[in-house]
C-alpha cells in the first residue's frame, strides 16, 4: 500500500463507520452458523446411535 496511510485504509474514506460493523456483524453471523451446525450434528448423531441401541436390544 505505498502512498496510502493505513488510517486512511481503515477508515475507507468516510464509510469506514459503516462497513467495518457490517462486516463484524456478518463474521459473527456466520460463526454463529457454523456453531449451530456443528452443535446440531452432534446432537443428531447422539439421537441416533441412542435409537440404535434401543432397537437393537431384544
Amino acid at each position: 500500500m505505498s502512498g496510502m496511510d493505513w488510517t486512511q485504509a481503515l477508515s475507507m474514506g468516510r464509510y469506514g463507520l459503516y462497513v467495518w460493523p457490517a462486516f463484524g456483524l456478518s463474521l459473527a453471523i456466520l460463526v454463529g452458523l457454523l456453531l449451530h451446525g456443528r452443535l446440531a450434528r452432534r446432537r443428531l448423531e447422539r439421537e441416533l446411535r441412542q435409537r440404535w441401541r434401543r432397537e437393537r436390544r431384544p
